[in-house]
């Protein structure tokens, strides 16, 4: 028997609280703090694409390879298209420190196709 889906154990107003203090921790060079805080967000709202995102920046900048990548293979491909390109940096980046050069290669590539030459005037 399927248990009915628990509510977020955090508010809204609480989600956006930790998501203005994970940025300023990015943006003060504390990756691990930052990353302390949305762990807990990230599972309790695991379809959250702006939580998965500042995550796998996070665990990327904490050094956590391997965790960036998993969060970024998830987040890339569902990622507004105006974030997409920056999101594949991560993922090529994470996948590159992790070890997985030809994968890193596999995204990069894939983001410089998709990019179309633009009208020079």
């Amino acid at each position: 028997m399927n248990a009915p889906p628990q509510a977020p154990r955090f508010t809204a107003h609480e989600r956006d609280a930790l998501m203005i203090l994970g940025f300023l921790h990015l943006e003060q060079a504390r990756a691990d703090e930052a990353a302390t805080l949305l762990r807990p967000l990230h599972r309790d709202r695991p379809d959250d694409g702006e939580v998965e995102r500042c995550l796998a920046l996070a665990e990327l900048l904490a050094g956590r390879a391997e965790s960036a990548a998993r969060l970024a293979a998830h987040a890339y491909p569902h990622a507004p298209e105006h974030l997409r390109t920056a999101m594949g940096l991560i993922y090529a980046k994470a996948l590159w420190f992790a070890g997985d050069e030809p994968g890193a290669r596999e995204v990069l590539l894939k983001i410089l196709v998709r990019k179309e030459p633009r009208d020079e005037r």
